[in-house]
């Protein structure tokens, strides 16, 4: 298995930085999906930089597009996404000054190569500055000023879903999870959602473009309702489709508004990039009972291949799996 199958963040890191000589960043630096010690080393070369990330990751902060600019440079961590991948690099180049340099890096194994053909659609020639460590580093120029999809915007898209019976516009943008689409474990979950009272407050963990928040309110419109995610982009879509739902960025509970919740309803994220990360739904499960009401409810789907039967008991006086298929499983677990 390559570092990148294994950790990806840190395959990036230590490609870019062995790198940045062939790179030679220059100017006023766009750092695109930054999560480690790139910043520190462009101030220690003596260059002004900013950062975008979509996603809160570590102490950066996060925005659905990046800073008006412009930027000479900008160096732009591959995403997981194909879509994603595209939208990114529409953002960061629309963004440079007009003959400006985008650096893209990635692994192979995520796709850098087949972003070479995107890159190279966009700006007319692509030069590869590094291939080392299953990864390669990228490089092209901004072409023109008018071939750039520059407001986020622009990528929005609306299909048509059905959620508790009923059939609406959905609206999503490139890098959200089942993109419109209602995907098998979460209507897995909301088959057996459990009761909600007028006036409970139920937070969507990990709520992507809001699913489960729609869902619930359609059960009880009187609820009071948090969406929460680290994703700003998805939070944007989460605030378009439920607008009476309050969108929250972050990661782990703690980063809502401090409320003892009713109900915590998830279809929590399993991933960082490529490999598979169960630090978040591990985390989820820790910290919900210091979070719900009395009486309050867990309810999360999971692929059923997981062992959460030790964590739940651990934690929760009253666990049971009220639905499962061949593929997933719904625990429901109770503050008593």
């Amino acid at each position: 298995m390559s570092r990148w199958a294994d950790d990806p963040e840190k395959a990036a890191d230590h490609l870019i930085a062995r790198s940045l000589d062939e790179i030679a960043p220059r100017g006023h630096v766009l750092l695109v999906n930054q999560g480690g010690a790139l910043p520190t080393q462009l101030e220690a070369r003596g260059l002004s930089h900013g950062v975008w990330n979509r996603r809160v990751t570590g102490a950066f902060s996060a925005a659905p597009w990046p800073p008006a600019g412009p930027f000479d440079s900008a160096l732009v961590r591959l995403p997981k996404a194909r879509d994603e991948q595209e939208m990114t690099v529409h953002a960061a180049l629309s963004v440079l000054e007009v003959s400006g340099r985008l650096v893209l890096y990635g692994g192979n194994d995520e796709g850098i190569r087949s972003a070479a053909g995107m890159l190279k659609d966009l700006t007319g020639a692509v030069e590869t500055l590094a291939a080392r460590g299953h990864g390669r580093v990228l490089a092209a120029h901004r072409a023109g000023t008018d071939r750039y999809k520059s407001e986020l915007s622009a990528w929005r898209t609306v299909s048509r879903m059905v959620i508790a019976q009923m059939e609406r516009d959905w609206i999503s943008y490139p890098g959200i999870f089942a993109a419109g689409r209602l995907d098998e474990g979460t209507a897995l979950l909301l088959g057996v959602m459990p009761p909600l009272p007028p006036r409970a407050r139920v937070l969507d963990y990990g709520c992507g473009s809001g699913v489960i928040g729609a869902a619930a309110l359609a059960q009880q419109p009187g609820i009071i309702l948090d969406m929460l995610d680290s994703d700003t982009v998805a939070l944007r879509a989460a605030h378009e489709n439920v607008p009476a739902g309050h969108p929250m960025a972050g990661t782990r509970l703690a980063d809502a508004r401090g409320r003892a919740y009713d109900a915590i309803l998830s279809n929590p994220p399993l991933h960082q990039g490529i490999a598979e990360d169960h630090a978040l739904l591990e985390r989820l499960l820790t910290d919900a009972p210091a979070h719900l009401a009395p009486g309050g409810v867990l309810q999360i789907v999971v692929q059923r291949r997981l062992p959460l039967d030790r964590l739940f008991g651990e934690r929760f006086g009253q666990v049971d799996v009220v639905a499962e298929n061949g593929r997933y499983r719904v625990w429901r677990a109770r503050k008593t």
